[in-house]
């Protein structure tokens, strides 16, 4: 039958004990929270607690491998947390611990502190999703413009073929007066006039499709003005709707 103490034996042979010192700003910006939630996702446990001194102690048990991959993401920075030095240690575990929590000395409470960080937090994240959204918005705009200023390109690229194929007819006739036949002066006659008649209809059509294509790049320009508009202001409306919410929130605990 085994005994307790091969028991605690074996348990120290496969589990580990670390501990962290963190330095930086970790107190009062939901750090314990976070390294805890870690620490349960990676299957271990242990404690966090705040030192008196401003820094963070975390001690954790289980797989080496895992508390390995607890003291990498325990470095952690963003809006709220910036962790700037960690000491680590390892040492045998104990089994002492029987889940993953927060360590909070007598009358001391802070889970107040951390519910409203929690808070800024997610609103802090809610404001960057809002912004990246109207990011896309407009950058999908600016595509649509493009492809405005692409039609437009295409028709004058239309206009030049037509300009090509009148200069042709040009070149046509002046080497017909070049080789010196002798209804030259007919041939001229009839060359100018076709080229007459070919230049009118070309710029009817050009000034016509040109005046079509700015007036369908000012539509798209308008519409996307538009569109921009009524989404930027939606999105304003649910940012303040969001923020007056998380106000509410913080006000009635503050109560």
């Amino acid at each position: 039958m085994p005994t307790f103490i091969s028991f605690q034996l074996k348990y120290s042979a496969w589990m580990k004990r670390l501990t962290l010192t963190v330095s930086g700003d970790v107190q009062r910006a939901g750090y314990r929270d976070r390294v805890i939630e870690l620490g349960r996702n990676l299957g271990l446990s242990g404690y966090a607690s705040n030192l008196a001194d401003g820094r963070v102690r975390v001690v954790a048990e289980g797989e080496e491998e895992k508390l390995e991959l607890l003291r990498e993401y325990a470095d952690i920075r963003n809006a709220l947390i910036n962790v700037e030095r960690i000491e680590s240690s390892f040492s045998e575990a104990t089994g002492e611990f029987s889940g993953f929590f927060k360590l909070v000395s007598e009358g001391k409470t802070d889970e107040r502190l951390d519910t409203a960080a929690d808070l800024l937090k997610e609103l802090i994240d809610t404001t960057k999703d809002g912004f990246k959204s109207l990011n896309t918005t407009v950058r999908a705009g600016f595509n649509r413009l493009a492809e405005g200023q692409e039609k437009m390109l295409e028709k004058q690229d239309s206009m030049l073929e037509k300009q090509d194929s009148m200069l042709e007819k040009q070149d046509s006739l002046i080497r017909l007066t070049e080789e010196g036949f002798s209804d030259v002066k007919s041939e001229m006659k009839t060359g100018f006039s076709e080229v007459k008649q070919e230049m009118g209809r070309g710029f009817a059509e050009v000034k016509q499709e040109m005046k079509t294509g700015f007036m369908e790049v000012k539509e798209e320009v308008h519409l996307l003005r538009d569109d921009f508009r009524e989404l930027f202001m939606q999105e304003v409306k649910d940012l303040r709707g969001e923020i007056a919410e998380i106000k509410a929130t913080l006000a009635r605990m503050q109560g």
